[in-house]
């Protein structure tokens, strides 16, 4: 756990040390934009970031998401995800297809989702969440990829698909409602460790440029 709280404190630390950098560029070239995930929000699952150019064909993305429903239908459904993206496009007005690499964090409440995992370092197929009210809590670290493809409508409004994943690395504990069910010799596992490689981000942003793009 003190692991994680580390990689979590130093993430968030250049994380904020970045946005910084990047909100001192100077804003008469800079271009940045705004995005939302249309499909989480159409859930109340708000799903927001802010992209940087900084470069002809790259850019710098930051952007956060957030559940927040107790449960939905029946089963807990709690997580926060923080994304620090560096892409590559195939135009010079950061459109068309591109591809990101990425680093992120987050916390979870939840069941684990078997059905999407393409690898489980640490498989507990054997030992599945069995019902609506066994699920684990914890906290997750993320490094992949991301692939995708932004149209641009006009001079400030763009739509954007894109499907991300890579490994996943987290510390939970095991719960059956509000009792603790992972025990080891019959003491209860301080945290135990998670390792898959699964999607675990995508979507459809509608995205607004803060400046009409002007080609340079």
């Amino acid at each position: 756990m003190k692991h994680i709280k580390h990689i979590a404190t130093d993430f968030y630390f250049w994380s904020l040390f970045f946005i910084g950098f990047l909100g001192g560029l100077n804003t008469s070239s800079a271009q940045v934009e705004i995005k939302a995930n249309l499909p989480l929000a159409a859930v109340l699952v708000p799903n927001i970031g802010v992209e940087f150019q900084v470069g002809k064909k790259t850019s710098v993305q930051l952007d956060v998401l957030g559940s927040f429903w107790d449960s939905i239908d029946s089963e807990p459904l709690q997580l926060t995800q923080t994304f620090v993206e560096f892409r590559y496009y195939q135009k010079n007005n950061t459109s068309g297809w591109f591809v990101g690499g990425h680093l992120g964090f987050g916390m979870f409440t939840m069941q684990k989702p078997y059905e999407i995992l393409i690898y489980d370092e640490y498989s507990d197929q054997s030992n599945p969440d069995f019902d609506d009210y066994t699920h684990k809590s914890g906290r997750a670290v993320f490094h992949g990829i991301t692939l995708g493809y932004k149209k641009r409508l006009n001079e400030r409004w763009a739509l954007e698909v894109f499907l991300g994943g890579g490994y996943s690395f987290s510390m939970y504990k095991g719960y059956n409602g509000s009792e603790r069910i992972d025990l080891d010799g019959g003491n209860y596992k301080d945290f135990n460790g998670s390792g898959e490689i699964a999607p675990y981000r995508g979507g459809l942003m509608l995205t607004y440029q803060l400046r009409p793009y002007k080609n340079n």
